[in-house]
């Protein structure tokens, strides 16, 4: 019986769950258009729809060390010979202009500034012209060994009397600070970097799909007729609903709203798509008098 009970709690809730999501999809946004006077003043209202996309770019770029070709035999592991630099797509959204229901949902704050430092690699510091360069990474890695003893001696108390406290934790963070700077010299430098842009969409019911911008590896976001960059395009999908049928009588327009989804892609790959009511895909009801 107890069981038989719970059967029936859970299929409630599940028919419970499927008529409000059915409720949701169905939501009717309206707006009243046309020539109407609102008080003292003389409203010409009419209902346009302008969305806004938002794009982040990522700028990864790489800078080989110049002791690259010694890491596998001084340091047991392989380094990349090769520099590189490419942009890539990491955020999208898309929001209605001047709509804080349909605002932006992503946080786009953890895309600003650097990921890491952009200092360049030094190596005349570390090593003179005199020396070969095969003798100056041996000496760089004999260097990174002496390091991370230093730091396993302190940490197990062995080094560094006197040194405890802040000041153990300062002596500490200077040694990981020297060691990623001789490590550059083998592995190389990572940068990455962040560009965000806006864009501004009047949508026009005869083209449901618009280009947004073009995106290139080389360059990052580029102009529309750059025919070399692929296309970042947005999509309008417009839904089946059902709106309220215009009374006989009625002589006061309202434009209901299409609940449409808004697909931002970049060639086949989506970057993001929501659900937003698009006037322009709507219809428009005579009513008799504002409700």
């Amino acid at each position: 019986m107890m069981i038989m009970r719970k059967l029936l709690f859970v299929a409630a809730m599940v028919i419970a769950s499927a008529i409000y999501s059915d409720a949701s999809a169905q939501h009717l946004e309206k707006m009243r258009i046309g020539r109407y006077k609102e008080g003292d003043k003389v409203i010409i209202a009419e209902a346009t729809t302008t969305l806004m996309v938002k794009l982040v770019v990522e700028y990864d770029e790489f800078e080989a060390g110049p002791y690259a070709r010694y890491a596998q035999k001084l340091l047991g592991t392989r380094a990349s010979f090769v520099n590189r630099a490419e942009y890539r797509v990491v955020g999208a959204d898309v929001a209605l202009v001047n709509n804080n229901e349909h605002g932006f949902t992503q946080g786009f704050d953890k895309y600003m500034g650097h990921a890491v430092s952009d200092r360049k690699i030094q190596v005349d510091r570390l090593a003179t012209s005199e020396k070969s360069i095969e003798t100056a990474a041996r000496e760089a890695a004999e260097t990174i060994f002496k390091l991370r003893k230093a730091r396993l001696e302190m940490i197990t108390g062995e080094q560094g009397e006197g040194v405890f406290g802040g000041g153990l934790e300062s002596a500490l963070k200077e040694i990981e600070r020297l060691e990623s700077a001789y490590l550059e010299l083998f592995y190389g430098r990572r940068a990455l970097s962040y560009e965000t842009r806006t864009y501004i969409l009047p949508v026009n019911r005869e083209t449901p799909s618009m280009t947004v911008s073009r995106f290139s590896v080389d360059d990052g976001l580029v102009a529309i007729d750059d025919l070399a960059g692929e296309i970042i395009f947005l999509n309008i999908n417009p839904s089946d609903m059902e709106y309220p049928a215009s009374d006989e009588k009625g002589v006061i327009p309202f434009r209901y709203a299409n609940n449409a989804e808004v697909t931002v892609s970049l060639g086949s790959r989506e970057l993001c798509s929501r659900v937003m009511p698009i006037y322009e895909f709507g219809e428009t009801v005579m009513i008799v008098k504002p409700r």
